[in-house]
């Protein structure tokens, strides 16, 4: 079959030059010879309406047609569709403008009637392209990948979506991770969604996500099975539940040196830490386990460099809120303290709510990550602990060798805090049961 790309060009060519061969017939048939539009104007001027329509009814047929037969999200779609639109709204306007015989009132009138249905036929679009990929979602989710049965999607991202799915015979639940279909013919997303699959594959520390299955259906559906992991991300946490207690974070924090001091010894640097790729539940009977997820961004510091396409030094890769200063930068040489620092910008936001640096666009926290200075958490916590503060602003130093050494020496650092032992398995468990009894209710 065509790549995404291909296909997207074939869309722009076919819906382009039919787009432009509209164009020119409005404009043709209104203004070459616009005396005919003037005096029927001034006879009909009730009947104004009725002539907007007639050449507005091949631009409504296009724009339902686009919305309806091209895959595509909404927000797409309504850019395609309203610079379809636009198209004929400003051939008539500048067609009128030029001819001095259409009275002004006259071509607003027409304008105005003109936009009128241009506008219903982008919103018919927009919501007619919205129901299919609606329809397709729900489809996709009441079929089989492999030996999977998808349940129902619980997450949605830029490369792929996610379901809650079982395994036909073992009936146990697992989370399948599938390409999204407008994703599926870029051959550099299937490179790094395979690349992910492989590298979490090969981790089998008990904080990082285990991934249980690879596979690509007969119609060229690419999906892998990893645990499905119930509970709540971490920014989801503090989202509902404000941040947490000193004794909380070091907890959590030292479950996450341990992922990644098994992957940095692997030679991988996860580039992408963050709250939202830590999922914090119940597993086994233990409470508060924290599982590192998504390592679609991970780089293997000996091979990536010679890997072309995969890697290219100056592109910026991860988050920018909990991105290390040499991240920001777009350095080459990124490597495992870059990790430690975007672990302690997820620690500030732990503690405080928010990540280290908030500002209006993403270059002004780029910026903000590379050269100002990080708020102490007292400023905005007075109830921190001392040595816990120490810990997260060196962590978060500019200067990788400022930071620490490694996963492990941060994990020691943590357990050196005063509060370290004040976060136990039984409170774990009392927190546990008073949020599920609280969402229950």
């Amino acid at each position: 079959g065509y790549s995404l790309s291909m296909l997207r060009l074939l869309e722009a060519v076919a819906f382009g030059v039919t787009t432009l061969f509209f164009v020119a017939e409005t404009y043709v048939t209104l203004f070459v010879d616009p005396g005919w539009l003037v005096i029927y104007a001034q006879r009909h001027q009730a009947e104004m309406s009725i002539l907007a329509r007639q050449p507005s009814i091949i631009w409504i047929v296009l724009i339902v047609v686009y919305g309806t037969f091209i895959p595509n999200t909404g927000r797409r779609c309504g850019a395609v569709t309203t610079m379809m639109a636009v198209s004929p709204l400003a051939a008539v306007g500048w067609g009128g403008w030029a001819g001095a015989a259409v009275p002004p009132r006259l071509l607003l009138l027409f304008l105005a009637e003109m936009a009128m249905w241009m506008g219903c036929a982008v919103a018919i679009a927009i919501y007619g392209s919205h129901k299919i990929a609606t329809l397709n979602d729900e489809a996709l989710a009441a079929r089989h990948l492999g030996p999977y049965q998808l349940k129902q999607r619980i997450g949605h991202g830029g490369m792929a979506d996610v379901y809650l799915a079982e395994h036909l015979l073992l009936k146990r639940p697992c989370a399948v991770k599938v390409i999204r279909p407008d994703r599926a013919g870029e051959s550099a997303m299937l490179e790094r969604f395979l690349r992910e699959v492989q590298i979490t594959a090969t981790l089998t520390h008990p904080n990082t996500v285990q991934v249980f299955d690879y596979g690509q259906t007969r119609d060229g559906t690419v999906f892998c099975a990893m645990e499905y992991l119930s509970g709540l991300s971490l920014d989801a946490l503090v989202e509902r539940h404000g941040p947490l207690p000193a004794a909380r974070t070091i907890f959590v924090l030292r479950q996450l040196c341990g992922a990644l001091a098994e992957a940095h010894t692997a030679g991988l640097v996860h580039r992408d830490v963050k709250p939202s790729n830590v999922i914090l539940g119940s597993r086994g009977g233990v409470h508060d386990v924290a599982k590192l997820l998504d390592f679609g961004l991970a780089r293997v510091q000996s091979a990536d460099a010679l890997v072309p396409g995969l890697t290219q030094t100056g592109l910026i890769f991860g988050t920018p809120s909990y991105m290390s200063p040499e991240q920001a930068a777009g350095a080459s040489g990124v490597d495992a303290r870059s990790d430690l620092y975007s672990l302690g910008a997820l620690a500030y936001y732990l503690i405080a709510g928010q990540p280290p640096f908030v500002r209006n666009t993403v270059a002004q926290t780029l910026v903000a990550h590379i050269n100002e200075a990080v708020v102490p958490l007292r400023d905005c916590c007075e109830d921190v602990p001392a040595d816990l503060e120490a810990v997260v602003l060196r962590c978060l130093a500019k200067e990788p060798d400022r930071r620490f050494v490694d996963a492990t020496s941060l994990d020691r650092a943590l357990g050196a805090c005063h509060s370290a032992a004040g976060w136990t398995d039984e409170r774990a468990a009392d927190w546990w049961s008073t949020v599920t009894v609280a969402e229950a209710s």
